[in-house]
C-alpha cells in the first residue's frame, strides 16, 4: 500500500510530472469502479492498461506507486486533470496532452 500524499510530494516538476502531463492518459470519474465513488478515478493509458486512483487514500493500483517513493504518474495525472494541482509554469504548454481533464466533470483544459 502506498503512503498518503502530502502536497509537498508534488512540489517539483520531475520525470513523472512530465510523463503525467504529456503522455496520453484518460482520466475517468464515471465508469466502472469510479462511477459514483467520490475520490476514485479510472486512469487508462495509451497501452490500454487501466489503474484505479484513490485520491482520498493517496494510492494507485500500479506497480510504481506501490514500490517507489512519491506519487506515480497516474496519481499526478489525476491531480493535474482535476485542478487539485496547477500545471507548473516550467511545463512546456505545447507538450501537454490536449486530453488532460477532458473526460471528467469539472476537469481542467491545458
Amino acid at each position: 500500500m502506498a503512503a498518503t500524499t502530502a502536497d509537498s510530494d508534488f512540489d517539483t516538476l520531475d520525470e513523472r510530472d512530465a510523463r503525467a502531463l504529456t503522455e496520453y492518459m484518460g482520466v475517468l470519474d464515471d465508469v466502472d469502479r469510479a462511477r459514483d465513488a467520490p475520490g476514485l478515478f479510472e486512469v487508462v493509458s495509451a497501452s490500454g492498461s487501466s489503474y484505479l486512483v484513490d485520491t482520498q487514500l493517496g494510492s494507485c493500483q500500479c506497480w510504481n506507486d506501490r514500490t517507489t517513493a512519491g506519487p506515480c504518474k497516474h496519481r499526478r495525472r489525476v491531480a493535474f486533470a482535476t485542478g487539485k494541482r496547477e500545471i507548473p509554469d516550467r511545463a512546456d504548454d505545447d507538450a501537454v496532452d490536449e486530453q488532460l481533464g477532458l473526460h471528467i466533470d469539472n476537469g481542467v483544459s491545458p
